[in-house]
């Protein structure tokens, strides 16, 4: 689906002006500063919307929406046995999904002043975000953003020795060791820490955790 709204987009031009894209996307509050201090600025305002949307997200999952959500991972039958609507609640998840990823792509084309539908190539779109969730953990939002600025890291820094005086063999194929230095850390954190760096937090409901600290209390009381 993804592939085949890319290909409309790319040939219609009355969307996003065909390949070419958009251009000239003005950039917030870029007349208020000067051209060297914007970056900074953006920046900020970067951070500003990253923090609302993990507020939100968490505040969200740690709901009984949220609760819902995560028992449809594990067994949907269960949930549906329950009485929930679980096609509603699989859609609720995935427009929720959606709309952060366009929020994500606005400050990203804000950040450019352009965007177009061969921003992002086949690998990029696909294959550096799913390895940003697996080395951060995707059942964690904070290990969510700590695998972005690790696999993000690496691929800046690639980057950035792209224009240094490089031996030959290696100035040739600095964008495939990339690649498998990305590659080569999935297969290190699945095979070493699995859960990635930030496992899921384990949740049970308030009132569950009250029994059972009144159940240690209690065994700890007997026990003296």
């Amino acid at each position: 689906v993804a592939e085949l709204l890319r290909r409309v987009t790319i040939e219609e031009d009355g969307l996003v002006n065909s390949n070419r894209g958009l251009i000239g996307i003005p950039r917030p509050f870029y007349d208020y500063f000067e051209p060297s201090d914007y970056k900074y600025v953006y920046l900020a305002i970067a951070v500003l919307v990253l923090l609302l949307l993990y507020l939100a997200v968490e505040r969200g999952i740690r709901s009984p929406w949220g609760r819902v959500l995560r028992a449809l991972r594990e067994d949907e039958h269960v949930v549906a046995a329950s009485g929930k609507n679980v096609f509603a609640f699989k859609m609720q998840g995935f427009v929720l999904g959606a709309v952060i990823m366009g929020i994500g792509g606005a400050v990203f084309a804000y950040s450019r002043g352009s965007v177009g539908p061969d921003t992002f190539d086949h690998f990029f779109a696909t294959f550096i975000f799913w390895a940003m969730l697996i080395v951060g953990g995707s059942g964690n939002n904070r290990g969510a953003i700590a695998g972005v600025f690790v696999v993000w890291g690496i691929w800046t820094i690639m980057l950035q020795l792209n224009g240094y005086d490089l031996p030959d063999v290696m100035q040739s194929r600095i964008f495939f060791i990339r690649d498998f230095l990305i590659g080569a850390l999935i297969v290190i954190v699945l095979l070493l820490r699995p859960q990635g760096l930030f496992p899921e937090e384990r949740r049970v409901s308030i009132w569950l955790d009250r029994e059972m600290r009144r159940q240690a209390r209690k065994g700890t009381a007997g026990d003296g």
